[in-house]
Formats: C-alpha cells, structure tokens, sequence
C-alpha cells in the first residue's frame, strides 16, 4: 500500500496532527475545510525554503529554541496553519508556535 501524499490524523503513519508531503497534496487536502486546520509539512522538501511566519528563518534552517537565544534548533518538520476564510496558510517553527501561544497566554492574564 503506499502512501498518501495526504494523511489524515492517525492514518497511513500520521499521528496527531495531519501531514502533507507537498503544497499541492496539501491544497487537496485542505478542500471542504471550514475550520483551522494544522498540519505538518517536512522540511527537505518545498516547506522548508520559506519564512517562517513568526521568527522570519527560513524554515529548514537554524533557529532560537528562547528569544535572543544561540540558532542551534533545527526541526524536521514546520508546522503550517491554514485558515479556511481566507484560504491562507503559514508555516511556523515547532518552537516559534509554542512561543507565540505563551505569548498569547500570557497577553490574556494582563
């Protein structure tokens, strides 16, 4: 059986989150979507070229795993947000998105 180039959570090996090898498969799987989808896009391939959307490192590269910290993480995969109403996606580190949803935590407690 191969696998797709657009796995569903838990199917074909996915697991939590939804996985696409290329913008194309993920475009295709993103059709009839009404709510914010993330979804996991590996780095060695068309991903891994493009900014990250919160740090602005390209994807593929090093980055700070703390603000202000050494550019020593590198991840193998980015995570992309697509947003249904505007039909956009953008791609973020692993690290990047933590921090930006601390950083969001943090704004509603003030």
């Amino acid at each position: 059986m191969t696998k797709p180039g657009f796995r569903a959570p838990w199917t074909h090996g996915a697991y939590a989150y939804a996985q696409a090898d290329t913008f194309a498969d993920f475009r295709e799987g993103m059709k009839r979507k009404r709510k914010e989808q993330w979804v996991k896009m590996p780095n060695d391939g068309e991903a891994g070229d493009r900014p990250c959307g919160i740090c602005g490192i390209a994807l593929r590269e090093a980055y700070a795993s703390n603000p202000g910290g050494p550019l020593t993480q590198v991840d193998d995969q980015s995570t992309w947000i697509y947003t249904p109403r505007t039909k956009t996606a953008v791609g973020v580190h692993y690290g990047c998105s933590w921090g930006a949803i601390f950083s969001a935590i943090a704004q509603i407690r003030l």
